[in-house]
């Protein structure tokens, strides 16, 4: 009896966009642009839609199409740091065989993230108390979660059950982003430090005492 054969199923190359899909793409583009940057010079209360719309090259009912106001581009901004941020810690979290290494790996992906995007790191600076409420809510559920998921995993595989993981996946995390918005609001350029403000709180601390 033979193997029937194997087909490699073939990828699908992305449909470009039309010219209309690229012209609203390109202008959403340069309206998040401009108010990041009118975000960082300004502060974003300071901000209204007018300094944003001075910074771009388009004209002042344009925004309107892509935008109810200023506080729907900070939460898009916000949103997607957040996502990639998950993405990365999640990666980085995989290799990780202790709750301790899981903290430490996913706190050094994501400071490096933060180094990266020097515009976004600049924003969060002047408006980090901004930031702070915008990112405490709903859009932390999916990534606390995550974490939880992998603490639960790696406290079963080291036979440490019994740690309430939600309270401690929520507590770091809450605690990882405040030490993040205090190290970008002092213009920290050496994510080192906080790691090991991270690492003294809660590697040696929390998780040191529970043995995990």
């Amino acid at each position: 009896m033979t193997d029937a054969p194997h087909h490699a199923t073939a990828e699908v190359a992305p449909v470009p966009l039309g010219k209309r899909e690229q012209t609203k793409a390109a202008n959403r583009e340069e309206i998040r642009t401009a108010a990041l940057e009118a975000f960082t010079d300004l502060g974003f209360g300071a901000t209204t839609v007018r300094d944003i719309v001075r910074r771009t090259s388009l004209a002042s009912g344009t925004f309107y199409n892509y935008y109810a106001d200023k506080d729907a581009i900070l939460s898009e901004l916000i949103a997607e740091h957040v996502a990639e941020a998950d993405r990365r810690m999640t990666v980085a979290r995989a290799a990780a065989t202790t709750p301790r290494e899981a903290v430490e790996r996913g706190a050094a992906a994501y400071f490096g993230l933060l180094m990266e995007r020097g515009d976004l790191l600049a924003m969060f600076r002047r408006n980090a108390g901004t930031i702070r409420g915008y990112a405490a809510g709903d859009v932390l559920t999916h990534v606390v979660a995550s974490f939880r998921e992998d603490l639960d995993r790696l406290l079963a595989d080291a036979g440490a059950e019994g740690l309430d993981t939600e309270l401690l996946a929520a507590g770091v995390m809450g605690a990882g982003m405040d030490i993040a918005m205090r190290f970008a609001e002092r213009g920290g350029d050496d994510p080192a430090v906080a790691l090991a403000v991270l690492r003294a709180l809660l590697v040696d601390g929390i998780l040191g005492r529970a043995g995990a």
